[in-house]
This record gives C-alpha cells, sequence and structure tokens, in this order.
C-alpha cells in the first residue's frame, strides 16, 4: 500500500527526442483524493492502474 505518493523520474532517448518519463504513485484511500490534481497538472498523458480484488 502506498502512504502518500511513491516518485520515479526516467529519461529516455528516442531517436532525436528526449523524453522525461514520470510515474507517480499515489495512494488510493479518499482522503489523499484532493492531492492528485495538483500532481497530474502539466501533465500530457495520464495512465491509471488499479486492483480489482
Amino acid at each position: 500500500a502506498t502512504i502518500g505518493i511513491d516518485f520515479l523520474s526516467k529519461t529516455m532517448y528516442l531517436e532525436d527526442r528526449t523524453v522525461r518519463l514520470q510515474l507517480w504513485d499515489t495512494a488510493g484511500q479518499e482522503r489523499f483524493r484532493s492531492l492528485i490534481p495538483s500532481y497530474i497538472r502539466d501533465s500530457t498523458v495520464a495512465v491509471v492502474v488499479y486492483d480489482i480484488t
């Protein structure tokens, strides 16, 4: 379980472009939901992953 947020940054070089990938693992608890908009501001892409069990 994530408490607050975990963060990973990776720089990739694709052909003639440099791409910075930032992965943010946010907590799923309701009390942390209000923090999510500030984490995704100015994002180009968002990937949502969840566990249904």
